[in-house]
Parts: structure tokens; sequence; C-alpha cells
């Protein structure tokens, strides 16, 4: 019998190009027309790194291609070009062996076997974590040896010593005289009050390149000083090098690449006085300007418009422009606009130019688009199990962290105690030297003494409630089971939409940021409402998904939304009005049923994409 084949090809950044795709597809072709099988369909990904999943959208597309059609085989070049991770390996087989889909490669010229596929990604992973290894240790020994070992710095260039053979001695750096200027210069503004933002704008009117793209921008000057990133935070302008300050970790369930700190003692030093370009002086008057900006900060950050450091709305950092790709920001009264062309700042990818986004849109209206696509991320059936674990988990390290009464009342005994004696020594003190005895001393004494007698009756009384740690987890499991958690959720976005009530989005954040990573705001002609389009997990959910299934989500969540509206205003008032209602709906559903079979899954956020009541 003829096999039905799904190929799929992959590249990663690091180790391949585009052509790659094309030679295992060539391959992938003729290993199938050798067999007389059907190549159905051919899935890739490009410049992807095989460790990761979610953000695979030709694996995604594939799995759903299985979903959806029976597929004898999914051919591949090697099983590396598949995954490179345990866990996703996992998840893949599962999805196969379910829907009767074996794993073929051209390179073993046969079936994978269940055994065989687990051990070559074990392996694979452990060589991806052990380079990771070996390269983080190659890289501590070349800042050891006072080399560099990652991008240059702006301000300096690459050494041009040579050895005994002729050649160049490669990691060693030295400062380049013109952009060393330019340094200087972006100092000496900033401690006389210049703005991070009117010095790029200097810079690019005088034309000079940015540090690393074609223009300045602010942010290159300003940077963080939490992260030593930075003009002003760079410390090797003044000689001085700090390395592994932080590490990278890829997010398990975002995949995006996150920063942690390290501890101190991780950190490597050393001097390069040889590499100063600034003197002490002046890096110090800056460090105080700094400071100086972050109390002044500090002193405004009750206007909520100031308040950036923390996500203050639903869907804040969040935002993406189309044209861009800068951030969108409230520009006005709960009016987001791209953050690029209000300060008109020019742009590499469009040539220099200004980006023309003038499309804004308001808080209310951009949250109530994109919340009516949440409910159809609830159709993948370990939504609510996977916020319920995370709930439990919580509320668990809360009672962990938790001291008890008894434990707390022996703490403070303690502090009074310490307190005590150390009023108890200076009274000592003061009496050895022949100074008069102080009356507030003594008062502090009796306050101290009738404290710690009103604790020691509370420590005496005080008892340990019988019910252990394990029974409260229990207690919390059946809290915070899927079921609850998924009426709990529907009710908090029900409030959300048709109330707009901020506390309940402040309740949703966790949620919504874990299901989405970015929204991305384009232009649409004239009047029209700006076009949204979600990124993140939903969009891979949605993905996997039939067209139908999505439409019928989609009908349940603004069905369940209309019915608890009409409640809520008292239109449906008894039961015989709600059980006519929602026969109402059945009879709908039966009549759009058919209007879906030929219908493609768009995963957008715009005007229609769930209606906002039914007219019945």
């Amino acid at each position: 019998m003829t096999k039905k084949v799904l190929f799929y090809a992959r590249y990663s950044t690091d180790r391949q190009n585009e052509v790659s795709i094309e030679t295992q597809t060539e391959l992938g072709k003729k290993f199938v027309a050798d067999r007389d099988w059907k190549l159905v369909a051919t899935y890739s990904d490009s410049a992807i790194s095989g460790t990761s999943f979610t953000s695979r959208p030709g694996i995604q597309q594939l799995l759903a291609h299985v979903k959806r059609e029976h597929i004898d085989v999914v051919l591949c070049v090697n099983v590396d070009r598949l995954s490179r991770d345990v866990e996703h390996t996992s998840k893949i087989l599962k999805d196969l062996n379910y829907h009767d889909c074996a794993i073929w490669t051209v390179e073993a010229g046969r079936a994978v076997t269940d055994m065989e596929l687990h051990m070559r990604s074990t392996m694979s992973h452990e060589l991806v974590e052990q380079g990771r290894t070996r390269t983080r240790e190659g890289m501590k020994t070349a800042v050891r040896k006072g080399k560099a070992t990652t991008c240059l710095s702006y301000g300096y260039k690459l050494s041009q010593q040579r050895d005994a053979n002729g050649d160049r001695l490669k990691g060693l750096r030295e400062i380049d005289p013109v952009k060393a200027e330019i340094v200087r210069g972006i100092f000496k503004d900033y401690v006389n009050g210049v703005s991070p933002a009117a010095i790029a704008q200097k810079l690019n009117d005088r034309g000079i390149p940015g540090a690393r793209t074609k223009y300045w921008r602010d942010t290159t000057i300003r940077g963080s000083v939490t992260d030593g990133t930075g003009i002003l935070n760079n410390s090797l302008y003044v000689g001085k090098v700090v390395w592994n300050k932080q590490k990278f970790r890829k997010d398990p369930t975002t995949e995006r690449r996150t920063s942690r700190a390290n501890d101190r003692d991780e950190w490597e030093f050393g001097d390069k006085p040889e590499l100063r370009i600034i003197s002490d002086e002046l890096w110090e008057r800056a460090k105080q300007r700094q400071a100086e900006s972050r109390e002044e900060y500090n002193r405004h950050s009750t206007n909520r418009l100031n308040a950036t450091h923390r996500p203050e709305y639903l869907l804040s950092r969040m935002l993406q422009c189309a044209e861009c790709g800068g951030p969108y920001a409230i520009s006005g009264k709960d009016r987001y606009s791209c953050t690029n062309r209000k300060k008109r700042l020019p742009i590499d990818e469009l040539d220099g130019e200004c980006c023309t986004n003038s499309k804004t849109i308001t808080r209310h209206e951009l949250e109530e688009r994109v919340l009516n696509c949440l409910p159809v991320a609830f159709y993948s059936v370990d939504i609510f199990d996977r916020i319920s674990k995370k709930m439990i988990a919580h509320e668990v390290s809360k009672l962990k962290s938790a001291p008890s009464r008894k434990a707390q009342v022996e703490a403070e005994l303690a502090k009074i105690k310490a307190a005590q004696t150390s009023l108890m020594q200076q009274i000592q003190d003061r009496h050895a030297e022949g100074r008069p005895r102080l009356a507030i001393l003594d008062d502090q004494l009796d306050e101290l003494e009738a404290k710690r007698e009103e604790l020691a009756r509370e420590l005496a009384t005080v008892e340990e409630p019988a019910e252990d740690f394990q029974e409260k987890i229990e207690k919390l499991k059946a809290q915070f089971n899927p079921a609850n958690i998924e009426i709990g959720i529907r009710k908090l976005i029900f409030l959300a939409r048709n109330n707009a009530d901020e506390a309940v989005k402040q309740r949703l954040m966790p949620m919504v940021r874990d299901l989405i990573q970015t929204v991305v705001i384009g232009k649409t002609p004239g009047h029209q409402p700006a076009s949204l389009q979600v990124h993140g997990d939903i969009a891979h959910i949605m993905a996997s998904m039939d067209a139908i299934d999505v439409m019928q989500q989609q009908f349940f969540a603004a069905a369940q939304n209309d019915l608890m509206t009409r409640m809520a205003s008292g239109e449906i008032d008894t039961e015989a009005k709600k059980n006519k209602l929602i026969d109402a709906y059945i009879d709908e559903l039966s009549r759009k049923l058919p209007e879906w079979e030929n219908l493609q899954v768009s995963v957008v956020a715009g005007a229609g994409f769930e209606p906002a009541a039914f007219r019945l």
C-alpha cells in the first residue's frame, strides 16, 4: 500500500544556511520517489534552533496536518532535524504515535524506533549542553588573559598586534581614537545636563554612525545601571573589566531568551588601564547624575504615565509596531501610538526613514479585542490544568515561606532580648566612665520589658494548628482544581470585557502574559480600526487546531458572554427563559456548522473576530 508522507526540514542559525533546506528537501523527495510513496506536503523551519518547539511554525503546522488527515510517515533527513530537546522529542513522538504515524529518516533508511529516538535526542541534548559549557569556560579563560570574548564595545577596535609568525593575535583590542572622543563627548554632555535622547539626536544630526546600528538611540546611551549596559554604564571606559554578571536561559514556556543575575562571587574582574577612555572624575559625575535622575523619577512615580518600571496595564510592554518593529506605548489619555514615530527616530530597516504608522488605538479597545481571543485558547485541553498547577505551586510556596505565629513570637522575643542587652551595656559603660545615668535609657528598658512580658504570655498560650502541611496542600488542590479555575477565569474575562474592571484585569495579567507574547499593531486605510496580530502560545494553540474547532470555541465563548450579560441586566430572570435562550444558541450553532467546514484559521484579533453578542 502506498504510504502518505509529510517531509520536514530545518536548519539552525549557527550551523547551516538556507541552502540546507533545499538539500534536505531534494533528499526527501528522492527517498519517497524510490519507494513509490506519496509526498503530501513539505514543512520547514529556517534559522530556528532544534531546542525550540512552540516557536517553530513548521513543526506546528506538520503536527496540525497529522491531526486533521491520516498520514503514514513523517520523514526527515535525521532525527536532529526534528528536535534536539528530550522533552520536545517526547511530545512529538506521543502526538505521532496517537495518530498511528511513524517517523522515518533518510539517513537510516527505515522507521525510527521509540528507544532509538529517545537515545538520539538525549545524546543531541547533551551535546548542546556540553557545547554551551565549553564555550563559556573558554570565554572565562580568555577574559582572565585580558582578551575580548564578545562584540567590541563602542570606542574600541581590534588590535593589529602580530606574533612571531606574523599572524594577528586574536581577542586583543585597543582604543579607537575617533570613537573614544565621541564617548568622552557623550559623558561630558550628560554630566552637563543634556538628556540621552538629546545626545542621540545630536549625534544623528552630525551623521555619526551608531554603536550597533546606523542611528543612535537614547537607550543605547542610557542603558541599564543594574545590568551595566549602555554607554554610560560601561566600566571598561575607566579601565575595569567586569564579565559574567549575568547568564541567559531559555524560558521553557515562552522559549524567549531571558537573563538572570549571577552571584557576585561568579563575576570575573580585571584591570585594563591601557583601555581607559574617560577619567574617574568624569565617571563619578555621570554616576551622580544618574542617581539624581532616579531620585527625581521616584518622586514622580505616582504619575501613571511615568510608572514604566512595572507592567501597569494588561498589555504593557507587549505592543509592537508592524511597520518599524518599535514599541507602542501610551502617548495621551489612555491611547497607544508608535514610540518611534512620535520621537521621529530614523530606522535602519526603513533605509533611514522615520516610521509612518500613525495609527493609534485606545487602551480599552485594544484590551477588549485581545481579550476576545483568549477563550479560543481554552480549547487546548491542558490550559486549565497548567494554570491550576501554577496557582497551586504559588500557594504552596507561600505556605512554606509563611512562618507560624509561634515562630514569629519567638523571633520578636529574640529581638527584644538583644535590644535589652544593648541598653544594659550602654548603662554599664556610662557608669564605668563616671557619667550620669540617663532617664531615657531606663524608660526604653521599661518599655521593652513590658513588651517582652506581653509576648511571653502570648507564647505560653499560642497553639500550633492541628491541621498539618499536607492537609493544607490537599485543600489547595481541591480549591484550585481545573474545573474551578475554568469557572473563575471565564468570570474574570466577562468582568474585564463588559465592565472594564481594572482590578480584574490586574488579576488576569499573569494569564494573559503566559498566553500572549506580542501584539503587533498595523496600519489600515482611512478611519478603520488598527489591525492587531497576536503572537505567543495562543497563536500556536490556534495554529494546531482545525478551523471548525476554532469557530466552535469562539461561538461557545460568545454565547456564554451573551448569556451572562443578559442575566446580569435582569433580562434573563427565570430558568425557562435561560433554557429558551440556550435552545436558540443550539439552533444557531447547527446553522453555522456547514459554513465553517472549509474555513482557514487566521490568528488575528480584528473586528469580527468574535461577535460581541448574538442577534437571535
